[in-house]
């Protein structure tokens, strides 16, 4: 027989637990106050799973926290119980009150500790998708209701005090879906007209006993689908838009935006995976701080690009305010700063088709588009400083081996053979010691690899002193082709 005791002070004195179970659940972690979610159930939580059947409040207001946090705290009865500190008489509201803000949820009393929400409050924030639990007596329920424990139901006076859970308003027939904690483990709940609810509630000078969770209201990005983002690059910001495909009311409901912009580990590879993103060119100006323009079609971030020369990589990421949870993602794009000594380099062939072993034919021009000579200077005491500056094109294939590809491209900076089969990958195409401001043309047949599938040439500028020109901030010059059998010749599998 359960002693479910809330007071008359609006005050439930559910008598202490012997045994307290489980760890306390860490506090709720938000970004913004929890609230529900339209959508979100509570899972039932009774309180006869343990004698004597005295927890009535705290089986209720477990099912309260579950609907307050969608799910991310679930605590039994008697670890809200451990939580408020009553361990030796009635559990109040302030008691729930105390265990809840432990929980990182937090509800108003008034200086007295009662509630201070209205019937008319009540029903309101039911309509709006809240949940609350409702203190009163069990007698007043219809006989329907108290078959849980029908000796508990026939008592009087403070005898019969008990709490339960209820939500889901439905207006037009005038009823809450009931969670009983005195029903067994596995009820799902049922109806129960407001006419016998309010028979079974106390009620205080105007106000209900009663707590309830905020209104219900749906997740900032909840419907809405983004498409594959679109890059763009220009001389001064990289973007990200996103088309997207949202409710007809939806509206941007703000979110923080992360902007990575990280020197490139490797620049070729980097250059060849924006390659294959396709980034549009842009005219966008440098924003002061990174931007975001949203509206019910699109989404579109922006960002400055780093004023000191380099090989960049960059990405952009949002995430909502409430929950944390990232939207979308920008997969990321490389960013070329130049300095001085600078190469804008042009890359054209005819086909994206080729042979396996067969020979292309490419035009390349580069232009010394710095400030710097790339010829060999003089230096007074020192002699002739050679450069060596040249064109190198690399072929290589996507998902290939990276080691190789990197040997390859280092041993042709370098002037020496690759070793191993890398040695076909990489070609000197022609000296280029251009002073500043010069172009040159460059008509090449190169040899196809004989490997089949997706290749990328790219074509770098190179020197003695330093380096790989895309390393210091000029973007190289990327192809994609297909590598297919030649014509005639068949594939066995």
């Amino acid at each position: 027989m359960p002693i479910c005791r809330p007071a008359r002070s609006l005050a439930a004195a559910c008598l202490l637990v012997a045994t307290l179970l489980g760890a306390v659940p860490r506090p709720v972690a938000a970004l913004e106050p929890p609230r529900p979610l339209p959508d979100h159930r509570p899972a039932f939580v009774t309180e006869t799973d343990t004698r004597p059947w005295i927890d009535c409040l705290w089986a209720s207001a477990a099912m309260l926290a579950d609907k307050w946090t969608n799910g991310d705290v679930t605590v039994t009865h008697g670890e809200l119980r451990r939580l408020s500190g009553d361990e030796h008489g009635g559990s109040s509201l302030e008691d729930l009150q105390v265990a809840f803000h432990k929980l990182g949820l937090d509800f108003g009393l008034d200086a007295r500790g009662d509630s201070t929400v209205t019937w008319g409050g009540l029903l309101a924030r039911l309509r709006q998708g809240a949940g609350a639990v409702i203190l009163g007596d069990d007698a007043q329920l219809p006989r329907w209701y108290g078959r849980w424990d029908r000796g508990f139901w026939r008592k009087k006076g403070a005898e019969d005090n008990h709490t339960v859970y209820v939500e889901r308003y439905d207006a037009r027939r005038g009823r809450v879906w009931l969670m009983d904690p005195l029903a067994r483990d596995g009820w799902k709940g049922e109806w129960i007209s407001i006419r016998n609810l309010r028979r079974f509630a106390w009620v205080k000078g105007g106000h209900v006993a009663a707590v309830t969770t905020p209104t219900a209201k749906a997740a900032p990005f909840a419907g809405v689908v983004a498409d594959r983002a679109q890059v763009g690059l220009s001389k001064g910001a990289v973007t990200a838009t996103w088309r997207l495909r949202a409710p007809r009311r939806w509206s941007y409901p703000g979110a923080d935006l992360k902007v990575s912009i990280v020197p490139a580990a490797d620049p070729i590879a980097a250059a060849i995976a924006t390659a294959q993103l396709a980034p549009r060119t842009m005219v966008d100006l440098a924003p002061e701080k990174p931007v975001v323009a949203a509206t019910g079609r699109s989404l579109r971030l922006s960002a400055a690009l780093p004023t000191q020369p380099g090989a960049y990589t960059a990405s952009f990421s949002l995430t909502d305010r409430r929950f944390g949870a990232r939207f979308v993602a920008s997969a990321p794009v490389a960013v070329f700063v130049p300095g001085p000594r600078r190469a804008t380099l042009r890359l054209n062939v005819s086909d994206a088709f080729l042979n396996a072993g067969g020979d292309v034919a490419v035009n390349v021009s580069v232009a010394n588009s710095g400030d710097d000579t790339w010829a060999e200077t003089i230096r007074p005491g020192v002699g002739v400083h050679e450069r060596a500056t040249r064109m190198v094109a690399t072929w290589v294939r996507l998902g290939g081996p990276a080691v190789a590809r990197g040997a390859a491209r280092g041993a042709a900076a370098k002037g020496d053979s690759p070793p191993g089969d890398a040695a076909q990958l990489a070609v000197e195409l022609r000296r280029v010691p251009l002073a500043a401001g010069r172009m040159v043309r460059v008509r090449e047949t190169l040899k196809v690899p004989d490997e089949l599938g997706r290749w990328a040439l790219v074509v770098d500028v190179v020197d003695d002193v330093d380096g790989s020109f895309a390393a210091l901030g000029s973007a190289p010059a990327v192809a994609l082709f297909e590598i297919v059998p030649p014509r005639g010749i068949g594939i066995v599998e």
